[in-house]
């Protein structure tokens, strides 16, 4: 009987630690604003698409309290299956806080990423978040 409690016990610890380690999923409407960190995975499930969040690839915005030549950009690369068809693609959003657009098949993906960089402040991979609305192709 001990064994058990322990095993179910163990399980349930491990179980846990898993989803603290990214590999969720949320199901966000069409149209809907939704935030994935990495490893997660969003699911617009009337429309047979799920984009699940892989990881940020460069991040070389320029941070708020520094003065740079260049805006920078950050890419995160996603992974996008619609209707059973996987494809990776990157989302480049260009160095400021404001949304960028890309298209993918008949969707606008409009997204943008979190945080911000702050001078002197480091970020690390799992403090990024990517903040997407996914509409479709009129």
């Amino acid at each position: 009987m001990k064994r058990t409690v322990v095993v179910l016990l163990a399980a349930s610890l491990l179980m846990s630690a898993l989803a603290a380690c990214g590999g969720g999923s949320i199901s966000p409407g069409l149209g809907e604003k939704f935030a994935l960190k990495a490893g997660e995975t969003g699911d617009i499930t009337a429309e047979g698409l799920t984009i699940k969040f892989e990881e940020v690839l460069n991040d070389s915005r320029c941070p708020d309290g520094a003065t740079c030549i260049w805006a920078g950009q950050v890419q995160c690369l996603v992974t996008i299956d619609l209707n059973g068809k996987k494809e990776q693609i990157t989302l480049t959003q260009l160095g400021s806080a404001e949304s960028t657009t890309q298209t993918y098949n008949r969707y606008h993906l409009v997204f943008n990423v979190t945080p911000y960089p702050k001078l002197n402040q480091a970020i690390t991979s799992t403090d990024y978040r990517l903040n997407l609305t996914v509409t479709r192709i009129s």
